[in-house]
C-alpha cells in the first residue's frame, strides 16, 4: 500500500522551464523575474507594494528591523513555529507572549489588552494553519494603544477576512514560501506585503545590505534578496493558488463529513463570520495523539505534530526568559493534542477516505 505523505509540494513542467528561461536569459541577481513576482503578488494580496525576501523568517526580520523595534516589545503568540518569535529578537526587540485559544488555535484577543504596555511597539498575530486571526479586534486594539500591527500571514496565502486577504489586514504582512506551504518557489523564499510606501522602501533596503545606491549603504542591512529561478517559479504558482486552496477546502470538507462523529476528536475550525480559511494544515486534537499517530504511521500515513512544544517552553526561550510550565495553559494543552493530518491540492478522495478510516478504526 502506498504511503500519504503530509505534503505534496508541486512541481511541474512550466515552472522548471520558467526556472530555466530566467537562468538563461536574465540577470542571475535581481533579475526581472524577481520585480515581476512581487508586481503580481501585491495585486493577488490586494496592496499597493511588495517586497520579495529569502525566506518568511527573513521577510518577518526586516519588517520587525524597518519597523524600528530596536529595545521595544511586540505582542504575539507562543503557539506557533520558533521563527515567529526568533525574528522579534533578531530584529532586537522583545516578545511578550499572550496565549492562544483552544477553538481556533490562533491568538486569543480575550484579555489581549494586558499584554500592552508603554514599550509595545506591535502585535504579531498569526493565521495559524491558514485560518484568519481575528483581525477587527487586534487591529482596534492597536490603534487605541498606538501599536503597529504585523500578521505573520506565512501559512496563509489567500486566506481571507471580511473580504480581503491575509496580507493587508494590518500595516505590514509577511508570507513564506517554504515547500510545505500552500504555494512555493521551488525552495526558500519570503515576501513582505503593505500600503505603506516609506516601510516598503526601508524592507527593499534593508534586504539588499542596506543599499542607497550601488557603493552607498546608510543602513546595517542583510543580504537577503529572492533567487531569480525561484521568483520565476513563484510567478506560475500564484496562478495555481486559488485552484489549489479550493482544492484543499474541498478536502477539508470531505474530511469534516467523514470525522464528525466521532468522539475523541475535535475538528479544526470552518468557515464563517468572515473567515475562509485555506487549510495549510488540517489540524485535529485528539485523544491518545501520540498511539493515534503510531497507528496511523502503521498504516503507511505520514502526520505531524505542530507543535510538539510550545516556543516559551523551547530550551533558549526558558533560559532566556525564565518561562516554564503553566505559563501559557491553552498551548501547552494544544501542544499534547494537535496532529497534522496530510493534506495537499492533489490529495485525492481515496486517500482522504483512508486516511478517515484509520482514525475510526482507532477510536471506535
Amino acid at each position: 500500500m502506498d504511503q500519504i505523505p503530509p505534503a505534496k509540494p508541486e512541481m511541474d513542467r512550466e515552472m522548471i522551464e520558467a526556472a530555466t528561461s530566467a537562468l538563461q536569459n536574465e540577470r542571475l541577481v535581481m533579475g526581472e523575474s524577481v520585480f515581476k513576482f512581487e508586481e503580481a503578488f501585491a495585486k493577488y494580496v490586494g496592496v499597493k507594494h511588495a517586497v520579495s525576501l529569502s525566506s518568511g523568517t527573513d521577510a518577518l526580520i526586516i519588517a520587525l528591523t524597518a519597523m524600528d523595534c530596536v529595545g521595544k516589545e511586540v505582542v504575539t503568540t507562543p503557539f506557533s513555529f520558533i521563527a515567529t518569535a526568533n525574528c522579534i529578537i533578531h530584529a532586537l526587540g522583545t516578545p511578550v507572549f499572550h496565549d492562544a485559544r483552544a477553538i481556533d488555535y490562533n491568538l486569543d484577543t480575550k484579555g489581549l489588552d494586558k499584554a500592552f504596555t508603554k514599550n509595545t511597539r506591535a502585535v504579531m498575530p498569526v493565521h495559524l494553519f491558514g485560518h484568519p486571526c481575528d483581525m477587527n479586534a487586534i487591529n482596534d486594539l492597536a490603534e487605541e494603544r498606538g501599536a503597529m500591527v504585523i500578521e505573520d500571514a506565512c501559512q496563509a496565502h489567500g486566506a481571507i477576512y471580511n473580504g480581503k486577504k491575509a496580507g493587508a489586514l494590518g500595516h505590514v504582512g509577511c508570507f513564506s514560501f517554504y515547500p510545505t506551504k500552500n504555494m512555493t518557489v521551488g525552495g526558500d523564499g519570503g515576501m513582505v506585503t503593505t500600503d505603506d510606501e516609506d516601510l516598503a522602501k526601508k524592507v527593499a533596503k534593508y534586504r539588499d545590505c542596506g543599499r542607497v545606491t550601488r557603493y552607498l549603504h546608510d543602513v546595517v542591512g542583510f543580504t537577503s534578496r529572492l533567487n531569480n529561478c525561484n521568483a520565476a517559479i513563484g510567478l506560475v504558482q500564484l496562478k495555481r493558488l486559488d485552484q489549489w486552496n479550493d482544492n484543499r477546502r474541498k478536502i477539508a470538507k470531505r474530511y469534516d463529513q467523514k470525522m464528525k462523529d466521532i468522539a475523541g476528536i475535535t475538528l479544526p475550525p470552518k468557515a464563517g463570520k468572515g473567515k475562509d480559511p485555506v487549510y495549510h494544515l488540517y489540524v485535529i486534537r485528539a485523544e491518545r495523539r501520540d498511539d493515534l499517530a503510531k497507528q496511523m504511521t502503521e498504516a503507511g500515513i505520514v502526520t505531524a505534530v505542530h507543535y510538539p512544544v510550545p516556543i516559551h517552553l523551547q530550551p533558549a526561550y526558558v533560559e532566556r526568559y525564565g518561562y516554564k510550565n503553566g505559563s501559557f495553559r491553552v498551548s501547552e494543552g494544544l501542544s499534547q493534542q494537535v496532529l497534522s493530518l496530510p493534506m495537499f491540492p492533489s490529495m485525492s478522495n481515496e486517500q482522504v477516505d483512508r486516511v478517515c478510516e484509520t482514525v475510526v478504526k482507532f477510536y471506535r
